[in-house]
């Protein structure tokens, strides 16, 4: 962690701990030694560190993020220090004490390496000491720190306990020029001189050019390439007796006045020189020690690499490794910054730390020409030995350069590969499940997965460290267990284990088949378990479990049981029960062991009369059950719809006729034999006994002979009571006297029962008068009984007749009475009446004709008498019978007949009659039972099928005859669907499912109602919503992940059971991702290409089943592979467009180009989905869009095409142009080229920039010259540049003077004497050479005649022409 301003934070001692750093900047860390001997370094340091960080701060760019101090002392490291406030920083130096001494070696390599862990990368690191390394055995662990950091690490040293051979001191070498580093050796008070040397190397943007160590002393000459992007180059010896030379590229020795600054000059110990702003070119460094040394040239450049290693092909920097691994082919990808189009890599070179080429490497040029900076390196063999990388190139403008790698190289020796799976992995039963293995590894390996000694599927082979899996389909117990993955390199061999636990469900035992087995034979019972989870089966019989150890059983290694000798006392159930740790299942397996039958029935011998309900019991002890036969011997059992065989053997027969008497045989059959048992059923018929007259009538002295006919089955046997018989039937009965009169009972009995009847022996007398009748005087409206009792038998008839021979009974009021008298009911009308000696026939009250009584309920039939003298006589009867009083029926003193419960053998006519000596009359009443409406007990719960017909009983009794109505819950039965039979029962033909409910029988008659209410099911075969019958699948497709929902909407009565089948096995209910809805759809949750498959879902109720078959295919949406989002081509190269994509389906690829489909494009052709366009054009350049679609979804790139075309001039032809003097000139430039070139100007091969005086560029890139000068003229160049290169027109200028001559300008007058030489001097200047002329007296002179010159006024003109 980092402390705020003035905040002192403690790092923890921990090597991972690594701050967060921001792009670009870095750490400075002081690593010093606080022992008592460096005392005076640690003042210099405190004051010299100021200067340091003020002038860190003031830079430009700061390079410095935080602060490290890491102080140590033997044995103690630390408390380190971290801070990114300078002022904290400052003050911890000056917090620090020195104490001790004289201890040499001293803990310094684990100080630099708490360092190293706690700075940021690219850091500098400053090391202060006064001795050599006690802890170099860390130097491994600081090397590989540096590899990683790609930091500095510099040693001052004012000491090294006075050996440099030894292991502590060589290691500060190594880690000094691993890290580009160097030691300084110093006396104490030179330290300070280091630290200012220190103030000007800190800053951003540091770069290396050359880093070498010798182990003696020599001169060495280098010659680096100084490109324009370095701002400063510094050149640091260290060693005895530094020297430095410097050549620049034009060969002139740099020194102070060419701007070599000394930066460091310790004589005999090293020394630092600088050079700001080089001149570009290829420069010249000597160098000479006489003894150990290292060069380091550096230089401040935003142009730098980093080189990321590794074992295959890589476009991504991220997946590179620091370090190269040893013995294996390396690639290597630098990662470069600062360098743009056209300016490019060329080579690189493996140096040894001493400068010594190992290898040189040609880096071709990426398809995108270096635009994201990555440029890959063909693949080589790292050697042993440490190693820096060289990369050397042109620049954009054409300069070459070069860099050298931060840090040299050592590689990596490679682990065995470490193997990582989980410790548990949990399978479902018989669905798929995965074996992961992660491999690390920095080399290629194999990899392949072993269980029990056995390879699962091929080994596979990787070049980088990966995560690999195995498919397990359908896994069961058997492949529960432990799985090795193993991976071999040639650095070794890796393991891991992981167990597989595979959830099993609860075993299902399917139906076993029954064994039947002969005694003595050996009977082998199976059960067999569907699916191949493990399971634990046993046997039990009778709820005991069989152990096997038993003599009598054995159960085989397959589970079976077996019985070696069976007896007649094994047959029975046998319960196999499968049952593992989800629970348990069982099936019974029946073992029948044939034995002879053994038939039993009772009773052997029985009678019955018609019907009765006959039953015959047979039990067999044999096997198999019974069958019926009657007394002829047929095999076929006895069919009839009033004969039935219960599951028990019983017979019965409902009714029993008499065609059902006979013998019947109950046999029993098996593979043993046949017994047969036979049962005779006789029919008996009760006795009915017949007379030939109930009553015989015969007079005293006469025989009598009484009759009687029986019949039966058997023929009964008929008995006389009350005398003797003398045959069977007839009883005659001689000399007839009074005493024999009397009922005398015939009686027929057998075993069928007893009957009789009943013949009245009446002896007659002749009639005799008791009374003799006299007058009788009556008054008018009396009542009158005239008396006249005969005796006699049978009775006499009494007759009345008037002697005056008037009919006696003309009134309906006149009534002769039961013993003969004769009854005259009194009269109203006036007048005389006849009287009849005071006596009146009975008079009933009238009453209702018809009486309707609820059975069970008491009523009483009136018999009021309205006259009668005497008083009458009355008496009831029933149907012609007389009435018999008892405790139920009674009469009342008014004569009425009360009964207390009415009982249906009420019902009829009653009959009242009153009888006096005057007459009887009679009182008829009908008598009807009403009984409430009942209905039978039946079935309350009806199960039907849709379509087969269904009858809901509904038998009724009640008085008078119920009607019967049906309704149902809701609403009355009016559909013709609806019948009813003539019991009133509901016949439904066709049922359907709106059928299903409650129904309602109403039975209704005048005294009351019954109901009863019945449910009616009617199970309905199962549907599934989409099926519509058809044999082939629905296609369902989903996208990898998605959920998934197979429908099964299945509706029936009852409620279907849904089960589902992947692939025709059983599907679980619930599985790790699956689950089954409580609709019945399956849902799939996450789904995976391992789901796909043919789905079948079964629906079942107890009416049938429906199914629905879905196929499955889970498909990966397309995807499009990474790749660069920008192309640069130069016109006429050909163009690769990539566009990878994957996916299942496979997708469809197409291509736009600005929008608009690309399509019958000569120029371009489509292969494996890239799109290549050959011999590239302008018009070819804009924004590509690559569409992969399938049915799964789609995915999209886009690339923008842009096309280079150098710039290039209509002509290149050099032009000559001249002006005069002080005019203005413009030299065009019309370059074109895409994109837009840049235009520069040179005169002379120097530069001319925009805003130097007396030069101008217009827009167009033209040269304005305003008022030329002579020293303006001379060659111009203008070069056009952009991305795709560059192209340059010539001119040449000449600016014209116009002539002058030199002096006045006016000749003065000569005079010679005639013949003497006469020189006159015309001198003249201009641009181009002026041409002479001479004049003489206005005419041009023929300078050629010299003989006729005369004494003239000569005028000389010049004459320039300008074209």
């Amino acid at each position: 962690t980092q402390g705020g301003p003035g905040k002192r934070t403690q790092v923890p001692r921990s090597p991972n701990c690594e701050p967060s750093s921001t792009e670009g900047a870095s750490s400075l860390a002081f690593v010093f030694d606080v022992t008592g001997s460096m005392y005076d370094d640690l003042q210099q340091v405190v004051e010299g560190a100021s200067g340091i960080l003020e002038k860190t701060l003031s830079r430009r760019r700061r390079p410095i993020q935080n602060f490290v101090l890491v102080p140590f002392h033997d044995p103690d490291i630390g408390p380190i220090s971290m801070t990114m406030d300078p002022i904290q920083f400052q003050k911890d130096l000056k917090d620090l004490f020195v104490q001790g001494g004289g201890d040499c070696p001293e803990m310094s390599i684990g100080a630099i390496k708490k360092a190293l862990e706690v700075s940021l990368p690219e850091s500098f690191i400053y090391v202060f000491t006064d001795a050599r390394a006690k802890d170099y055995r860390l130097k491994k662990d600081v090397l590989q720190l540096v590899q990683l950091k790609q930091s500095q690490v510099v040693f001052v040293l004012t000491g090294d306990c006075g050996d440099r051979s030894q292991p502590g001191y060589r290691a500060y070498e190594e880690i000094a020029a691993t890290s580009s580093g160097q030691i300084f050796h110093l006396d104490k008070q030179q330290v300070n001189e280091v630290l200012k040397w220190v103030e000007e190397t800190v800053q951003a943007l540091k770069v290396h050019l050359v880093s070498t160590n010798h182990e003696s002393g020599q001169e060495n000459e280098w010659v680096v390439p100084f490109d324009p992007s370095l701002k400063e180059v510094t050149i640091s010896l260290s060693g005895p007796g530094p020297e430095i030379e410097l050549y620049d590229s034009t060969g002139r020795s740099v020194g102070q006045e060419l701007g070599l600054t000394e930066l460091l000059n310790i004589p005999n110990s090293a020394r630092v020189v600088s050079v700001k702003h080089p001149l570009p070119g290829t420069w010249t460094i000597k160098v000479r020690c006489t003894g150990r040394h290292s060069l380091r040239i550096t230089g401040v450049s935003a142009l730098d690499f980093r080189a990321g290693f590794s074992s295959h092909p890589v476009e991504d920097f991220s997946q590179t490794r620091e370090r190269p691994i040893q013995g294996v082919p390396t690639h290597v990808l630098l990662k470069c910054t600062g360098l743009t189009f056209p300016g490019h890599l060329t080579h690189m070179e493996l140096l040894s730390v001493a400068g010594h080429s190992l290898w040189t490497l040609a880096v071709p040029l990426p398809i995108d020409a270096g635009a994201r900076g990555l440029w890959p390196v063909p693949e080589f063999r790292p050697p042993r030995e440490s190693f820096f990388l060289k990369i050397t190139g042109l620049d954009k403008d054409g300069y070459a350069f070069q860099r050298l790698s931060t840090v040299s190289y050592t590689n990596i020796v490679a682990d065995p590969p470490t193997v990582r799976m989980p410790s548990r992995i949990t399978g479902n039963f018989e669905q798929s499940v995965v074996v992961t293995c992660e491999v690390e590894s920095s080399v290629p390996f194999r990899v392949r997965i072993v269980k029990s000694g056995a390879q699962l599927g091929e080994e596979r082979s990787f070049r980088i460290s990966s995560n690999t899996s195995w498919e397990i389909s359908n896994i069961s117990g058997k492949d529960e267990g432990v799985y090795e993955c193993i991976a071999r390199s040639h650095a070794g061999v890796g393991r891991a284990n992981a167990y597989l636990f595979v959830i099993e469900p609860r075993p299902l035992v399917l139906p076993p088949h029954n064994v039947t087995v002969f005694p003595g034979g050996i009977a082998v019972l199976s059960c067999r378990v569907e699916g191949n989870m493990r399971y634990n089966l046993t046997w039990e019989r009778a709820g005991h479990k069989i152990s096997g150890n038993e003599d009598s059983v054995k159960i085989l290694q397959n589970s079976s049981l077996v019985i070696p000798h069976v007896t007649e006392e094994d047959a029975g159930q046998y319960d196999c029960v499968a049952s593992n740790t989800k629970g348990s299942s069982r099936a019974a397996v029946w073992l029948h062991v044939p034995e002879h039958p053994r038939v039993t029935v009772l009773p052997v011998t029985q009678t019955f009369l018609p019907g009765a309900v006959v039953k015959i019991s047979c039990m067999a002890s044999g096997y198999p059950s019974p069958r019926w036969t009657d007394d002829i011997g047929l095999t076929n059992p006895v069919t009839s719809f009033r004969i039935s065989v219960s599951e028990h053997g019983t017979l019965t027969i409902k009714p029993a006729a008499p065609e059902d008497a006979g013998v019947y045989s109950c046999l029993g059959i098996n593979n043993i034999g046949m017994d047969v048992q036979r049962a005779t059923l006789i029919y008996n018929e009760a006795p009915r006994v017949t007379v030939v007259s109930h009553s015989v009538l015969v007079a005293v002295g006469e025989d009598a002979i009484l009759e009687c006919s029986a019949t039966g089955v058997p023929p009964p046997v008929v008995r006389w009571y009350k005398g003797t018989s003398d045959e069977p039937g007839i009883l005659h009965i001689r000399t007839v006297q009074a005493v024999d009169a009397g009922d005398y009972s015939c009686v027929a009995s057998s075993q069928a029962g007893t009957s009789s009847a009943v013949v009245a022996l009446n002896v007659g007398t002749k009639p005799k008068f008791l009374d003799t009748p006299t007058d009788v005087t009556v008054d008018v409206g009396q009542n009158l009984t005239l008396p006249c009792t005969a005796q006699g038998y049978p009775s006499p008839q009494v007759v009345w007749s008037r002697e005056d021979g008037q009919p006696v009974y003309t009134k309906p009021d006149t009534v002769q009475l039961e013993k003969g008298s004769l009854y005259i009911e009194r009269e109203y009308r006036r007048g005389p009446v006849v009287p009849h000696e005071g006596q009146a026939p009975p008079v009933l009250s009238e009453g209702a004709p018809a009486v309707s009584v609820l059975i069970g309920s008491p009523f009483t039939l009136p018999c009021m008498l309205v006259d009668g003298k005497p008083p009458p006589i009355r008496h009831w009867t029933h149907n012609g019978k007389p009435v018999s009083l008892d405790s139920r029926i009674s009469t009342h003193s008014d004569g009425s007949l009360h009964i207390q419960r009415a009982v249906l053998e009420d019902a009829g006519v009653f009959v009242c009659t009153a009888v006096n000596l005057a007459g009887s009359t009679d009182l008829s009443v009908i008598v009807y039972i009403h009984v409430p409406p009942s209905i039978s007990t039946g079935p309350a719960h009806y199960v039907t099928n849709e379509g087969m017909a269904v009858t809901l009983s509904c038998d009724t009794q009640g008085v008078p005859e119920p009607e019967v109505l049906w309704f149902k819950v809701i609403f009355s039965l009016q559909t013709t669907r609806y019948l009813m039979d003539s019991r009133g029962s509901l016949v439904i033909p066709e049922p359907k499912p709106e059928d299903a409910g409650v129904f309602v029988c109403n039975a209704t008659n005048l005294v009351g109602y019954a109901s009863r209410e019945m449910e009616l099911q009617v199970n309905v075969k199962p549907t599934v919503k989409g099926s519509n019958d058809q044999p082939e699948p629905h296609t369902v497709t989903a996208v990898i992940g998605s959920e998934v929902i197979l429908p099964c909407e299945a509706q029936g009565i009852p409620t279907p059971t849904v089960t589902w089948k992947k692939d025709s096995y059983p599907f679980p209910a619930i599985a790790a991702r699956a689950v089954v809805l409580p609709g019945g759809s399956l849902k799939i949750s996450g789904s995976q290409q391992t789901d796909n498959g043919l789905y079948r879902c079964f629906a079942v109720n107890i009416a049938g089943n429906a199914t629905i078959l879905y196929r499955l295919q889970v498909q990966i949406p397309p995807k499009i592979l990474p790749g660069p989002r920008l192309l640069k081509a130069l016109v006429g190269q050909l163009v690769t467009l990539p566009c990878l994509a994957h996916g299942d389906p496979v997708p469809e690829l197409k291509w736009f180009r600005n929008g608009y489909p690309l399509e019958n494009i000569a120029s371009t052709d489509q292969y494996g989905g890239s799109l290549f366009i050959r011999s590239v054009k302008s018009s070819d350049a804009g924004e590509y869009r690559c569409v992969a679609v399938s049915h799964s979804g789609e995915d999209m790139a886009e690339i923008t095409l842009e096309v280079l075309e150098p710039p290039f001039f209509a002509s290149h032809e050099d032009v000559l142009v001249e002006e005069v003097l002080n005019r203005m000139v413009t030299l065009p430039c019309p370059a074109r080229g895409s994109p837009t070139p840049e235009i520069h100007w040179f005169k002379n091969g120097l530069e001319i920039s925009d805003s130097q005086s007396g030069f101008s560029y217009l827009q167009n890139g033209s040269l304005v010259i305003g008022s030329i000068q002579t020293t303006q003229s001379g060659d111009y160049k203008c070069i056009a540049t952009n991305e795709a290169g560059s192209s340059e027109k010539r001119y040449r200028l000449q600016v014209n003077v116009p002539p002058s001559i030199t002096g006045s300008g006016l000749l003065s007058d000569v005079s010679l004497s005639k013949g003497n030489q006469l020189t006159l001097e015309c001198v003249a200047s201009g641009i181009p050479k002026p041409e002479l002329t001479w004049l003489k007296d206005g005419k041009p002179l023929d300078l050629s005649d010299t003989q006729h010159l005369t004494s003239v006024a000569l005028h000389c003109y010049c004459f320039f022409y300008i074209v």
